[in-house]
């Protein structure tokens, strides 16, 4: 991975919350303010165009970069959670200008440490990190298998944990004043990860020239 395949992962998470604007938009009628959408879109949308622009080779640099604006465009509480995940991702790959294949779990993995850290949430407490903690297990059970099989299994994983969180209480959010009756209610958040996963399968895919 490297800063060409940066670009296009940023695109690609900016296609995929653009295709999803409506239904996150849904989803958060339900459970927050319904923003979610819009600050996901927009978020990317800016993102994508700023990392296009940088000429700049070092990935920690371009992931601290794109959390910046993110955190700068997305003003919600969501918005600020990613914000701080993708910083934390370019904390730790400053003066890197390539990630080896078997380090692209890592990605997933800084950016959830950086949410959790940030939003004081954990797994079981119907969040992102619901949605993202499984995909990461599911990839690194896969250790060794190629990149495409990696990511596969871990947006089944990513499913998985949607599916499970919606059977959750819900602690954190506007969500969390529902008390019991946020049990079977879909975790916007958990969806967020889910769709993270799915730009990572698709621009890993599309780097790779697989359609």
């Amino acid at each position: 991975m490297d800063k060409v395949m940066i670009n296009i992962l940023f695109q690609e998470w900016a296609d995929i919350f653009s295709k999803n604007v409506d239904y996150l938009t849904e989803l958060d009628a339900v459970a927050g303010d319904a923003d979610l959408g819009l600050v996901m879109s927009d978020g990317f949308e800016a993102v994508s165009k700023i990392v296009s622009e940088m000429g700049e080779n070092d990935i920690g640099v371009i992931f601290y970069c794109a959390g910046k604006e993110f955190n700068k465009v997305a003003s919600s509480s969501m918005g600020t959670l990613l914000a701080f995940g993708l910083m934390n991702i370019g904390k730790e790959y400053q003066g890197k200008t390539e990630i080896a294949d078997e380090d692209v779990v890592s990605i997933l993995r800084l950016l959830a440490n950086g949410v959790k850290r940030i939003g004081k949430a954990n797994e079981g407490e119907k969040t992102f990190l619901d949605g993202v903690y499984p995909a990461i297990k599911a990839m690194e059970e896969h250790k060794g298998e190629d990149l495409i099989t990696q990511l596969e299994k871990g947006l089944e994983g990513a499913k998985s944990g949607v599916d499970n969180a919606k059977m959750m209480k819900a602690v954190h959010g506007r969500i969390a004043f529902k008390g019991d009756d946020s049990i079977g209610i879909i975790d916007p958040g958990s969806v967020v990860a889910m769709l993270i996963v799915q730009g990572l399968l698709d621009a890993v895919s599309r780097y790779c020239g697989i359609s």
